[in-house]
């Protein structure tokens, strides 16, 4: 058995790539697997502890694009060009998480035309303390900046306070069914209906978060939930009693808060870079019995809602009017349940992709 050893990687960065290169000579039988999120590497070849099996694997701080990006193997390294996604920024760090490296070094000569004021600080402080000012600022995990303990303190009391609206929701009915029996699977929003909707209007945020940099992540799958239950709850429920009645309501509220109860906390434990195996792999785990779940009664409610709406005309617009225009929001109803299925599969696929990342074994295999 052999053991795969690090060998010596080292960055740099342009505004629209990241470069790589591997300081390996003689490669034979590399094998490369370039996602938009990670790479992994190894092969055989001659680097510091002579001819082994050298190899890694890293997550990137912002998502790639990884049909654009490029490698080549050389006769003393391996060098990747990998493109960043949209107009890309100055990355503080190559990986997703701080953490330290010893075998990740900056490549210095491919930050040196960043901007003209690096160059100036560095006639300014001279070549050591330019380079040292580098390592800390930008760095490698050993030395980079720390989040400012405000935003810290923020992210986790606002997942705190989730869990906590979540949780009281989740009480309330598991508690008045276990004491009450089925009939209260027919008063499910006039239990916990306003307080499930101060949890789902302060969510809004987690849309703004991405925006404004607070956490690491896309806007796309936020809005997505956000915006699906927002439309339920306030654009359905809220606006039709009728449909306070119906059992699928309770359903559908025990379902959101069972994830909500595993979501939260886990990224609470993010926020203060701590990890819990448990928590974690019930993240990536009870969606797959939940999000279906949740999807199939939310398009209940959907299409329960349609014949109510079309008996009260509401939200639908009709000729002739001043701008000569007509919306029938039922019909909007119909296509929204195609948008909930095609959004559904998205977000299933998305967490799919995330449990292998995250649960299946990212060690490199040793032969």
């Amino acid at each position: 058995m052999a053991e795969v050893l690090s060998p010596f990687v080292y960055w740099g960065q342009g505004n629209d790539f990241v470069s790589l290169k591997i300081d390996l000579r003689d490669i034979e039988d590399e094998v490369v697997d370039l996602r938009e999120d990670s790479l992994t590497f190894y092969a055989q070849g001659n680097g510091l502890k002579g001819n082994n099996q050298y190899g890694f694997n890293i997550d990137f701080y912002l998502p790639v694009d990884s049909e654009e990006s490029k490698y080549r193997v050389t006769e003393t390294s391996v060098e990747f060009h990998i493109k960043k996604v949209g107009e890309g920024e100055v990355w503080p760090r190559l990986t997703h998480k701080q953490m330290k490296l010893p075998w990740l070094k900056i490549d210095f000569d491919k930050f040196m035309d960043e901007s003209d004021k690096e160059q100036e600080e560095q006639e300014l402080y001279g070549e050591k303390e330019f380079l040292d000012r580098i390592e800390k600022e930008i760095g490698t995990g050993d030395a980079t900046a720390k989040t400012p303990n405000f935003k810290l303190s923020y992210i986790f009391m606002y997942n705190l306070f989730q869990f906590i609206g979540f949780l009281y929701v989740t009480v309330i009915l598991l508690y008045k069914f276990f004491r009450y029996g089925e009939e209260i699977k027919h008063t499910a929003f006039e239990a916990v209906g306003v307080q499930l909707m101060v949890c789902q209007a302060v969510a809004c945020l987690e849309v703004i978060h991405p925006m404004l940099g607070l956490v690491k992540s896309g806007v796309f799958a936020p809005l997505a939930q956000v915006f699906g239950r927002n439309f339920i709850l306030f654009g359905l429920l809220l606006q039709e009693p009728r449909l306070h009645s119906a059992p699928a309501v309770w359903y559908l509220f025990v379902v959101w808060s069972a994830v909500e109860l595993i979501r939260y906390p886990f990224y609470m434990l993010s926020s203060i870079n701590m990890e819990v195996k448990f928590i974690n792999w019930m993240r990536y785990t009870v969606w797959i019995p939940l999000y279906p779940l949740g999807i199939l009664f939310e398009g209940t409610i959907v299409i329960m809602s349609i014949p109510l709406f079309e008996q009260t005309g509401r939200f639908s617009v009709t000729l002739p009017n001043s701008a000569n225009f007509a919306f029938f929001f039922p019909w909007f109803l119909h296509t929204y349940l195609f948008l909930l299925a095609l959004a559904g599969y998205k977000m299933m696929n998305y967490m799919y992709y995330q449990r292998k990342k995250k649960l299946g074994d990212q060690k490199l295999k040793t032969t």
